[in-house]
């Protein structure tokens, strides 16, 4: 029997897990459900062709943000965690990496200063390059590792709410017009980088994370762990956003690629809002079957399969149906024409979150990592090829089409080595 002490500190672990599972819902919230609130402001004010350019210049700059943040969301938060007694310690994990995330932002604007020249046709247009890179440098700052690592998710959640809220009221005072494009992207910037500097500052300040020398040996270190979290992640980004950088890169109209856009931002946040409940209901509950029991956790595994696509699939049901009423409303009637690749796009949500759960709590739950890997390299090439081939032939709709069959790829390969392993075991 358990003592009356231990029960104390189990009740103690519950509701601190509680409650940063809660936090952690305003902190996904916020990632969602301000960025959908803007869509129908953003679209009307700037119109098809310029609401096309100014996602193709995010998408680029996302590229270099997945550079600069290198898996340390994982792998420093994970240090952190450890070594959370260990004041030392910590703050040598902590600088080192922002050393790290510094060198990759350096790295990053070195590639990014030639490409942008190369692409851009005006002064106005190398400036809205920069104004939509500028936002790593708040990423560079911005410490979310170091609070999910100490266990304070409420801090970074409203410091999360408080970025996405500044940047989005930025938007509403700054942008007037089609031709406030660069205000739009610098909007964005700005909050990011304020608030990784307020955050960094709180750190020192309040968390006692003074400065200290690190060595090259401690950076190496967490880049060298970083590596192989960051290979997956830029596999799976690059799938997921190929279409738009290669659409902008000359190969579709501005009109095109503005339609695409609409469509594109529509079914990726009802992706998120179907991933969201499903990450934080079910996703913890599958690990810690597994954990107690193999067996019994790929029987888990398989029995919350079949929730998952329930619920995904009534997502992609109500998109289909209701994608008129969606970019009419979000949209606007500039982005009719939106309507019928947003129902191509439709079956994503069932696609994606299949295909996620099959590789966080599928692969990645019997130890396999190696073939997420593998299985998202794969399906990158069906993407890059299947994107080029379709697009010239069918335009942007055999973009539409490219993806879902990307995603269905990544499905079946994830699926057939979950049944091998598992036959195995």
């Amino acid at each position: 029997m358990r003592s009356h002490y231990t029960t104390k500190i189990m009740d103690g672990e519950n509701k601190r897990v509680i409650k940063n599972a809660a936090w952690m819902t305003v902190f996904q919230a916020a990632n969602y459900i301000i960025p959908i609130i803007l869509i129908p402001i953003v679209s009307r004010i700037l119109g098809v062709e310029s609401f096309g350019k100014v996602t193709y210049l995010q998408t680029i700059a996302q590229y270099a943000t997945i550079f600069i943040n290198f898996g340390f969301e994982y792998t420093s938060t994970r240090a952190i965690a450890v070594n959370r007694d260990n004041p030392e310690k910590l703050r040598s994990i902590f600088w080192g990496t922002i050393y790290a995330k510094l060198l990759l932002t350096m790295v990053s604007l070195l590639v990014f200063l030639p490409y942008s020249f190369t692409h851009c046709q005006s002064t106005e247009e190398f400036v809205m390059y920069a104004a939509a890179w500028m936002i790593n440098v708040g990423w560079w700052l911005y410490p979310s590792w170091y609070f999910q690592g100490v266990e304070k998710i409420n801090i970074m959640s409203v410091a999360n709410f408080l970025i996405k809220a500044a940047g989005a009221i930025l938007v509403i005072i700054c942008v007037r017009d089609a031709s406030d494009s660069v205000n739009y992207l610098a909007s964005f910037s700005f909050s990011y980088i304020a608030g990784g500097v307020i955050t960094v500052v709180f750190c020192v300040k309040i968390e006692k994370m003074k400065y200290i020398r690190v060595t090259k040996e401690t950076v190496m270190t967490l880049l060298g762990d970083s590596f192989p979290i960051f290979i997956a992640s830029v596999f799976s980004s690059i799938t997921q956003a190929f279409a738009i950088t290669y659409l902008g890169a000359g190969h579709a109209t501005e009109h095109d690629l503005g339609i695409y856009s609409g469509a594109f931002k529509l079914v990726f946040a009802a992706v998120a809002m179907c991933n969201l409940p499903i990450s934080m209901a079910i996703f913890p509950k599958v690990s810690r079957e597994y954990e107690k029991d193999k067996e019994g956790g790929i029987r888990y595994f398989y029995k919350t399969l079949k929730i998952v696509i329930l619920i995904s699939t009534c997502f992609s049901v109500g998109m289909y149906i209701f994608s008129p009423l969606a970019v009419s409303l979000l949209l606007g009637k500039e982005f009719a024409e939106s309507t019928e690749l947003l129902r191509y796009y439709s079956i994503c949500p069932l696609l994606c979150t299949t295909s996620l759960y099959l590789t966080v709590q599928g692969l990645y739950a019997i130890q396999r990592q190696k073939f997420a890997t593998i299985v998202e390299s794969i399906a990158l090439l069906v993407c890059i090829v299947s994107t080029i081939v379709f697009n010239d032939i069918y335009g942007v709709k055999g973009a539409v089409w490219a993806f879902d069959l990307t995603v269905l790829t990544e499905i079946i390969l994830s699926f057939s080595v979950i049944i091998v392993m598992n036959r195995k075991k």
